[in-house]
């Protein structure tokens, strides 16, 4: 579901693409690269391990927000590669993501929600682990 904000000039829409590239970038950094991947909610890779597409990552986020769109919340999937603090690339996704969105849109998303659907060693492990990040809203 896209997000939208209605202004004095009109509605304003803002799609899961915007949302997608950031977590792809947030898969970018250093504490991340080659170690997580995007899946959808049944724990199948998106796209292969070297590329994916970001409208394929869009359709597998889900963006909630309140009506008067002062509450946002982001759900997506990922795959980690085996051996790797969970806690530790859990917090580096989801901390890029809400400073990237805070830049984008002013202010941070309430929560995160990051489902673990996949630990990949030489074959992908189903698992079913959710992180959940909750971030306060100062002023």
């Amino acid at each position: 579901m896209s997000l939208y904000k209605k202004t004095d000039l009109g509605i304003i829409k803002i799609s899961n693409v915007l949302f997608a590239q950031i977590i792809i970038n947030s898969f970018k950094q250093k504490e991340c690269v080659g170690k997580v991947w995007p899946a959808t909610s049944k724990g199948k890779l998106i796209g292969s391990e070297q590329k994916f597409n970001v409208s394929d990552v869009a359709s597998h986020i889900l963006v909630k927000h309140s009506s008067d769109g002062m509450n946002l919340e982001i759900e997506f999937s990922i795959i980690i590669q085996f051996g790797n603090s969970i806690s530790a690339i859990t917090t580096v996704i989801a901390d890029y993501i809400a400073d990237s969105i805070c830049n984008k849109l002013g202010k941070k998303p309430n929560g995160i929600k990051i489902h673990i659907t996949g630990i990949k060693s030489k074959q992908i492990a189903r698992r079913d682990l959710e992180v959940v990040k909750q971030y306060e809203h100062l002023g």
